[in-house]
This record gives structure tokens, C-alpha cells and sequence, in this order.
């Protein structure tokens, strides 16, 4: 988990404020900054951090709310508490960046911000964070032959977990808009083609790979893990990448 001691939200300035303070919130959850049953900041704090207005931060925890995602209360011992970490693809779509990006440019980012996050996992990651990881795959492994969301939601929060171990925000910040774009586009082919076996498999090997510490195979299973999406087709038929 990563260090609420040291977690900020950073300042926003964007058009689309709203959806940028509901983005920063969903990262923060997915992230496991703040996990179910866990209380955000006030929403004077968290005004304050993205340099935005109470009412831009009230009107995304609306939205959230109404999601889902977090629940609002009022009172001495009210506040904003987390209680799903399983982010609607509704919220994915809000979120997901105003440029657009294809899904060949999402992949392409993703390969350098990945092999990077996996290559510092394997230096970084603590037993809590391998202990995360691996519970990402048992989950994932009990929801085979289920409900497509909740596989897609473990899926990703392998990802999320090797962010975490890698130690660095930033990327993981990275990581995570990528991850939303990418979900977005090919959102029916994880749901409905994607085999999970197959994802459980790159897991597990990707996995063994972090806790060997040994960066040469780290990045081999990550070219493999990668390359499996790379070699999906996008929605206009074409292939995403070269390899």
C-alpha cells in the first residue's frame, strides 16, 4: 500500500476540471492509497491540493457516488469512504484523457512505462507488495469462467499492485491513464474473446520474474506480457503495432 504520509493530490488545470478530480480520486483508490472502507481527504483538503473550487471537488464525488465508487455523509462522523474499488467503465470512458490517443499510441506508451515498473518492482518490491500481487492472481484465478468485470478488475489490479512495488508515482500515475485508455477501446475483447488462462499464466510468470530480481528475465516475461495486446487488432481492423 502505498504511504498516505506522503500521498498528495496534485493541482489541476484543465478545461474539464471535474473529470480530472474524478480521475485523480479513481487513481488514488485503484492505486490502494485509499482502499473499501477507507475515508478520502475532506473535500476542503482535497480542494486545496488540486487548486480547485469545493464545489468541482463536491460535483466528482457526485459522480462517484453515483457510481458506486464512494459514499458521502454528513455529520461529526461523516466524510467521502471508499466502497467499491471495482471502477465502472462509465467512469473509464469520463476519464480517459480529452486527446483521444489510438489504441497504437496507448500501446506503444505502455511498453516503456511498464518494462520501467516491472524492472523497479523487481529492485523495490517488499513482501506486502509481492503478497498483493499474488493475491491479484488468486482472485483472477476465481473468477475464471465468471463475470468478465470482476476478471478484468483483478487483471488490472495486478498492474496496479506492480505500480505500487516499483516505488514511483509518476509511472504509476502513467500506468494508470494508459491503463484506462487501453480498457476503454478493447473493452468487448477483454469482457468476451480474452482468454484469462492465458492473462494468468503472464501473471504468474511476470510475477516470478519480480521476485527473481533478475532484470534480464524480468524483461523478457515483460516483452511477452506486453506483446500479447500488441498483437490484438483495433476497432477499424487494423493491427495495433508491428511485432
Amino acid at each position: 500500500m502505498m504511504n498516505l504520509e506522503r500521498w498528495t493530490f496534485q493541482p489541476i488545470t484543465d478545461p474539464r476540471v471535474h473529470e480530472r478530480v474524478v480521475d485523480q480520486i479513481t487513481f488514488a483508490i485503484r492505486s490502494g492509497a485509499y482502499r473499501v472502507g477507507e475515508r478520502l481527504p475532506s473535500v476542503e483538503q482535497m480542494s486545496r491540493d488540486m487548486g480547485v473550487s469545493k464545489p468541482t471537488v463536491g460535483e466528482a464525488i457526485r459522480v462517484l457516488s453515483g457510481r458506486g465508487v464512494v459514499e458521502s455523509r454528513r455529520g461529526v462522523n461523516g466524510g467521502v469512504t471508499v466502497v467499491d474499488d471495482n471502477i465502472p467503465i462509465t467512469l473509464l470512458s469520463l476519464t480517459d484523457g480529452h486527446s483521444d490517443p489510438s489504441l497504437r499510441e496507448l500501446l506503444e506508451a505502455r511498453r516503456p512505462v511498464e518494462m520501467q515498473i516491472a524492472r523497479l518492482a523487481a529492485e523495490r518490491a517488499e513482501p506486502s507488495d509481492i503478497e498483493a500481487m499474488e493475491d491479484s492472481i488468486d482472485k483472477l484465478i476465481d473468477h475464471v469462467g465468471g463475470d468478465g468485470e470482476s476478471r478484468l478488475h483483478f487483471d488490472h489490479f495486478f498492474h496496479y499492485a506492480m505500480g505500487r512495488a516499483a516505488r514511483s508515482e509518476l509511472l504509476a500515475y502513467y500506468q494508470h491513464q494508459i491503463l484506462q485508455g487501453i480498457t476503454v477501446l478493447l473493452h468487448d475483447f477483454f469482457i468476451t474473446q480474452e482468454n484469462p488462462e492465458t492473462v494468468v499464466a503472464l501473471h504468474r510468470r511476470t510475477l516470478d520474474a519480480i521476485k527473481g530480481g533478475e532484470l534480464d528475465e524480468v524483461d523478457q516475461v515483460m516483452d511477452e506480457h506486453l506483446a500479447h495486446l500488441e498483437r490484438v487488432p483495433d476497432r477499424h481492423g487494423r493491427v495495433s503495432t508491428s511485432r
